[in-house]
């Protein structure tokens, strides 16, 4: 071929457009049609709307030709078909309710940052901010991240806008976790394993123990911003974030803190539990001797499992505590003995739950006979009141008798019982009684129309027991047969837990609707405690099927008995 030969140019087209999807967002797919149209340089809107209509598919073009109607779709431009498919799948949102999902959106506890911010970006895509968008951005960024170090850094920076609230917050999500992975790998590779007497353990279990407990606010196997006790208040520093067992400001030897615990002391010891136990975290020393324990509680309890026993020939009342590690006396009872038995020295320390440490007045091997055992048994004096604790070292030796501990018994002979019974014998009978003296009043318009409603059906497995309580009523009196009634209510069988019925009365259609109510003031609780105030004794009478022992006063013919 010569020089002068024509150049054949082979148009090519630069990606490919698929047929519409209904259940697709036809947002995106005209955005797509706009970026095919600029890689190919479509210009002309004919043929935009061509292609569209030939590349749509059969579904949606019937759509457009529907929405066009009666007009043909080639006689609208590009831009009004896709206003017009837009308007019909996506119409305008309103701007209230996604600003309140807007405002209600919170960060949750599996979601990062990024993801945050991306979703309340798509939240506000309808909210109509215009030029407030980053301001109201940056405000729920702030309120739902849901993690207080990152919140208290965003509020402590001034004139904080949003771009500068993302790069603190990321930044500072980042550095944590990266902090986490560190310590948990330094963990894991500088791991010291403790040598101590008794059963040893592993050290997955120890490495476990360290990576679980990662709460700065109470030791537990979660999360800080997951905390339960994330407002708790601390009763050493006074501070909110943490409890006292997790107080950076612990300090035992401080005088100031005792004094405060000391002062504090009746607020703490009225819990019903008590714990004594091992502290191996504070021991000094191999021997038995240098012990830390921990005593929650050394106030008094009610309801708790009592024990007599015998001690240096003298019975004294000790109270179960199986979360006891020893078994200890307070000075009260202690000073109850007419010979006291000599008291040893002991480096033995018993704490609080809050660190306060309980004064040991000393250790003593004494005596200890229960039942037909002896034996010769450490026990702790203590200068604080409270209920001598049977702990696990006497437990372990001494064979309790739980039958008689855990036996319920019935007294019996008491004086006056059988004559107060013999005398009102007909209030204590097995049978209903009726109240003396007094008769209910219903009282119903005159005017009133007779209301009559049918029986309503019952289930077969209950019959038998409706027409046997019925009988039973009927012969105590409580009812009776009549053959003609102006009024009639159905009644409504009620199925006790011990299987038994009790039959009552639908009268909310029938005599409610046309009676009289007695305007009478209900006392206030407040009331009755004024009353009450400065009483002894209380008395508390219930009677068996109440309304059935009241009587009914006749007062107009039509009206049922």
């Amino acid at each position: 071929m010569g020089d002068d030969a024509p150049v054949i140019v082979i148009p090519t087209n630069y990606g490919r457009i698929e047929e519409f999807n209904d259940k697709g967002d036809w947002i995106e797919y005209t955005e797509r049609l706009d970026h095919y149209f600029e890689a190919n340089e479509i210009n002309n809107a004919d043929k935009k709307r061509a292609i569209l209509l030939s590349a749509c598919g059969q579904r949606t073009y019937k759509l457009i030709r529907t929405l066009c109607a009666p007009t043909k779709p080639k006689d609208k431009t590009f831009k009004d078909i896709v206003d017009l498919v837009k308007t019909h799948q996506h119409p305008k949102p309103s701007s209230i309710v996604e600003r309140c999902r807007f405002n209600s959106r919170v960060r949750h506890p599996d979601e990062s940052v990024s993801q945050f911010v991306a979703e309340l970006r798509s939240l506000s895509e309808h909210c109509d901010y215009k030029d407030t968008l980053d301001h109201m951005l940056r405000d729920r960024l702030v309120c739902g991240i849901k993690d207080d170090r990152i919140q208290r850094r965003l509020l402590a920076e001034t004139d904080l806008t949003f771009k500068r609230a993302m790069d603190i917050s990321t930044a500072m999500e980042m550095a944590a976790k990266n902090a986490q992975d560190i310590q948990a790998s330094g963990i894991l590779q500088n791991s010291v394993n403790k040598v101590t007497k008794g059963k040893p353990r592993s050290n997955y279990s120890q490495n476990r123990e360290h990576e679980q407990s990662d709460c700065y606010r109470c030791g537990g196997n979660h999360k800080a911003a997951e905390c339960r006790f994330r407002d708790a208040k601390c009763h050493i520093c006074q501070k909110k974030g943490h409890i006292a067992k997790k107080c950076r400001n612990r300090d035992d030897r401080n005088p100031q803190f005792q004094r405060s615990n000391a002062n504090s002391g009746s607020r703490f010891y009225k819990k019903q539990a008590h714990f004594v136990e091992q502290d191996a975290s504070e021991n000094s020393g191999s021997e038995s001797e240098n012990e830390v324990y921990s005593v929650f509680n050394l106030g008094y309890s009610c309801d708790a499992y009592k024990v007599d026993i015998q001690v240096n020939n003298k019975i004294i009342i000790m109270e179960i505590d199986t979360g006891a590690s020893v078994s200890i006396m307070s000075e009260e009872t202690y000073k109850e003995f007419e010979s006291k038995f000599k008291l040893e020295p002991t480096s033995v320390k018993l704490r609080t739950y809050l660190g306060d440490s309980i004064p040991v007045l000393g250790r003593a091997t004494v005596n200890v006979t229960y039942g037909k055992e002896n034996n010769k048994l450490p026990l702790f004096v203590v200068k604080r009141k409270g209920p001598n604790l049977l702990g696990r070292d006497w437990i372990s030796k001494i064979q309790l008798n739980w039958k008689e501990i855990f036996a319920v018994h019935v007294l019996k002979d008491q004086p006056g019982l059988e004559e107060t019974l013999s005398t009102y014998n007909d209030v204590f009978k097995d049978e209903l009684g009726a109240i003396k003296g007094v008769k209910a009043k219903i009282y119903v318009d005159e005017n009133a129309t007779p209301k009559y409603f049918k029986a309503r059906p019952l289930p077969y497995a209950l019959k038998e027991k409706v027409e046997l309580e019925l009988e039973g009523l009927e012969k105590r009196g409580q009812i009776s047969r009549v053959e003609f009634s102006e009024w009639a209510a159905p009644i409504v069988p009620i199925v006790k837990e011990n299987g038994s019925i009790r039959i009552c009365g639908d009268y909310k259609i029938t005599v409610n609707r046309v009676s009289k109510l007695d305007n009478y003031p209900i006392p206030k609780t407040e009331d009755l405690y004024a009353t009450l105030a400065g009483g002894e004794e209380y008395t508390k009478l219930d009677l068996a099927q109440a309304y059935q022992q009241i009587e009914l006063r006749r007062i107009l013919n039509n009206t049922p008995q």
